[in-house]
């Protein structure tokens, strides 16, 4: 096939690791011998990009026989809107239908005049019909290192209890504010820890910060389905997560892994068992990933995508 991606979630100069779960997706469309494009929206620079983003999805479908073309976030599916000829789908990821009014009343929208619509996990499902599909883990990738080595790599401290935050601490949705408050109070409990936060990394440099972290934490006010715990779980690193997305069921069967509330003393006493238990036993969960591995997701991308074309073409020949 040949597919165009439009998106505003993908990585850039400026953004080396935003929107890698969509990069990914690309790959390995790329590697099963699909033809894909992308056209990066780069909202957070200026909202007139999303203008000259419709008119390069206008350029580009008018000069070139597009299969389908696939938005991804609500937000792109405006310029994916002026597309010719192709079906359009939509994948919502959690931010276009959990954040601000506007951003949700958009995606409830437009929605409605694509030919497909994939949502993340069941929570987004309930609210907006669709396939769900949530976002994988190149399993290839995201795999354990050993510890020492990961942080003489990294240059972090070779001895504390490291404590891994992968998200922009600028972005309020995250809430850096409750993990910098559970963590000092770690501290003053006695425990020799430090909250490491790491962003605008390259998405392949991640499973050495996963690897040589004790514990990733979580604290985010909402999610979609979060790639983030996936690819630390499949570098058997344990979590610490408020219960937000589909959290519930990417934690299914693992051990030694804590879902928590959204307030200091929880999360700080979450994370002294779990930080507890992994001096006993490292975590072992990668084997629960395989259900989230990206090759399988993108065999059932492909089955929306065919059902889409073969309903189109059922429609032709009436």
């Amino acid at each position: 096939m040949r597919i165009l991606f439009v998106t505003n979630m993908y990585p850039s100069v400026e953004r080396p690791g935003y929107g890698a779960f969509v990069w990914h997706q690309a790959d390995q469309l790329q590697q099963a011998g699909h033809d894909v494009d992308v056209v990066n929206i780069l909202g957070f620079q200026s909202k007139l990009n999303y203008v000259r983003g419709a008119i390069e999805v206008a350029r580009r479908t008018r000069q070139s026989p597009y299969d389908i073309v696939h938005a991804h976030y609500g937000l792109s599916a405006f310029p994916a809107w002026f597309r010719r000829r192709a079906p359009l789908v939509i994948t919502l990821h959690g931010g276009d239908v959990l954040s601000t009014r506007l951003q949700s009343c958009l995606s409830r929208f437009i929605w409605r005049f694509a030919d497909g619509v994939v949502v993340v996990s069941e929570e987004l499902r309930r609210k907006i019909p669709g396939v769900v599909i949530p976002c994988g883990v190149d399993l290839a990738v995201f795999r354990p290192y050993d510890r020492q080595a990961s942080r003489a790599r990294l240059g972090w401290p070779p001895h504390k209890a490291l404590i891994l935050f992968p998200y922009d601490p600028a972005r309020p949705v995250k809430r850096y504010d409750l993990a910098r408050a559970a963590v000092d109070e770690l501290g003053r409990q006695g425990l020799d820890v430090e909250l490491m936060s790491v962003s605008g990394v390259k998405n392949s440099e991640m499973p050495w910060y996963y690897s040589a972290a004790d514990v990733m934490l979580l604290c985010s006010d909402w999610e979609g389905s979060p790639t983030s715990v996936k690819e630390a779980l499949a570098c058997n690193l344990p979590v610490v997560a408020t219960d937000v997305g589909d959290l519930r069921e990417i934690m299914r069967g693992v051990s030694g892994s804590r879902i928590c509330a959204q307030n200091v003393g929880d999360i700080a006493r979450n994370l002294g068992e779990v930080l507890a238990a992994t001096l006993r036993d490292r975590c072992h969960s990668r084997s629960a990933m395989a259900r989230y591995d990206q090759a399988a997701t993108i065999q059932r991308l492909l089955l929306v995508y065919r059902q889409i074309l073969g309903s189109r073409a059922g429609r032709r020949v009436a």
